[in-house]
């Protein structure tokens, strides 16, 4: 039986707002045309999915990319192959990001994965957040991986959510606007 994409990825997106919704306690969305609107004046709505809160949803600093893909291959990535669907997927969200001026956060998982389990890709700098200000807990091994011009760090979404949700996005909003 043929799986269709389109039903997949719609799901894995609105598990994924569940997901954000139960760290955070606001409420999230997915974007029409899975992350495909480009009206005018739209830079805040950004990649798959978006806070919907009335009050935090303009300053809600990451551009939240989901993807559910067959199989998804990191060795790939030390294999030297540049088309490679993480690297793909990267791409993507930090397109998405600049576009908004918020921080790329890329949620992906694979057939079979784990119900509410994401591998989760970030900016290192954003991780440095996580270790340096929360002393973020891990249940699962993380990797750093660095992607020829960058350098990003892969974690389990289960340990992102171990950190208290309003002061790390209070963290990420100074990041983002000193600098980024």
């Amino acid at each position: 039986m043929a799986v269709n994409g389109k039903k997949k990825g719609s799901k894995n997106e609105r598990n994924l707002a569940k997901w954000w919704q139960n760290w955070s306690g606001l409420e999230f969305t997915r974007v029409p045309a899975s992350g495909g609107l480009r009206w005018n004046k739209t830079d805040n709505i950004t990649g798959d999915l978006i806070c919907a809160d009335q009050k935090s949803s303009r300053r809600f600093p990451f551009s939240i990319e989901a993807k559910s893909y067959n199989d998804i291959r990191f060795e790939h990535l030390i294999l030297g192959n540049k088309k490679v669907k993480v690297l793909e997927f990267w791409q993507q969200s930090k397109e998405d990001a600049k576009r908004g001026n918020k921080v790329p956060i890329l949620f992906m998982r694979y057939n079979g994965m784990a119900a509410s389990t994401w591998f989760t890709l970030l900016p290192y700098d954003i991780y440095r957040i996580l270790e340096l200000k929360f002393n973020i807990k891990h249940k699962y091994p993380t990797a750093t991986l660095n992607l020829y011009d960058e350098i990003v760090v892969l974690i389990n979404s289960g340990d992102l959510c171990t950190v208290d949700y309003k002061a790390f996005i209070k963290e990420v909003k100074t990041y983002n606007k000193n600098g980024r």
